[in-house]
């Protein structure tokens, strides 16, 4: 079996090139077969990692780069559900990796190399997979400033999704969405925000979807009704914890429900995140797709769920 570390140099603002020297270090002269691959453009990890998979050769693939990078590998895969792909996060966000433990629970190489994988499900999004979380409205207009406040001289990590927050409180807040669901229910009106999740984890740590399991066969829907900014900002710190469900406030104004399809439609096209990164969209068809890649798990690691 060859193990593949594609390496994406912009990740991390340049934290993934570093890892390079790690790698030859623990592997060099070891009896594992290894290679290292360097992206150069955005869409080049999907294309090589689907190259290399059409190949038939056993290969073990280890992303070095954040949730926007494994988002591309992960759809590389696509049509060979027995690959096997890992995540060295060094990413802005990290996110994934939230779902199983603490982000240095995955930087170290041997451990990586030497753990076992683990069906994952995905949400099938227009025939693209989202391996974590599709976001509209309040979350994904966060991530949007982020990416502009990343920008800026100082600004890291989980601190660009802060100053993000910020920002977009000082603006009108609010999509209007038409959602139908498998059984012919629809629902149409202005909402604060919307969350297809396979994953908990949004924003650089919010618990978004604390219900989320990546291999249950569902996502996990969140919708949250138009609020009073005073309102929202009081159960922030609810949102960030997982905990905000148990409140007397999303009892009256979220949904929340766990489903294997639905559709959801806008009047104009209207910003998404997937994955963590930006595109835009009219209409979605979202379906759960199980078991559809399996991923590496840290030897040592305890998984519980």
């Amino acid at each position: 079996m060859e193990h593949i570390f594609i390496i994406n140099p912009s990740a991390g603002q340049g934290k993934a090139a570093k890892l390079i020297p790690q790698i030859e270090a623990v592997l060099e002269g070891t009896e594992y077969q290894y290679s290292i691959y360097t992206t150069t453009s955005a869409g080049d990890a999907e294309r090589f990692v689907r190259e290399t998979c059409e190949t038939g050769k056993e290969v073990r693939f280890y992303v070095c780069g954040g949730d926007g990078s494994f988002h591309e590998a992960v759809n590389g895969t696509k049509g060979f559900p027995n690959t096997e792909i890992g995540l060295l996060p060094v990413g802005t966000g990290n996110d994934f990796v939230r779902n199983f433990g603490k982000k240095s629970d995955f930087m170290d190489i041997l451990p990586q190399v030497e753990g076992k994988s683990m069906p994952c499900d995905v949400i099938d999004l227009n025939g693209r997979y989202v391996v974590n979380m599709a976001n509209i409205g309040f979350d994904c207009e966060v991530v949007v400033q982020a990416g502009e406040w990343k920008k800026k001289p100082l600004i890291r990590g989980p601190v660009a999704y802060v100053m993000g927050i910020v920002a977009e409180f000082a603006k009108p807040m609010g999509k209007r969405m038409a959602f139908r669901w498998a059984d012919g229910t629809t629902m149409t009106g202005k909402y604060l925000l919307c969350t297809l999740a396979n994953g908990s984890f949004c924003g650089g740590g919010f618990c978004s979807s604390p219900k989320a399991a990546l291999n249950d066969g569902l996502m996990d829907v969140g919708i949250v009704q138009m609020l009073p900014r005073r309102k929202f900002i009081g159960i922030l710190p609810k949102y960030k914890t997982g905990t905000y469900l148990d409140t007397k406030l999303a009892a009256e104004k979220v949904l929340y429900e766990k489903v294997d399809k639905l559709e959801l439609a806008v009047a104009e096209p209207t910003n998404i995140s997937i994955d963590g990164e930006i595109s835009q969209f009219t209409y979605l068809k979202a379906e759960m797709v199980k078991a559809a890649f399996r991923f590496i798990v840290p030897k040592g690691l305890e998984v519980e769920k």
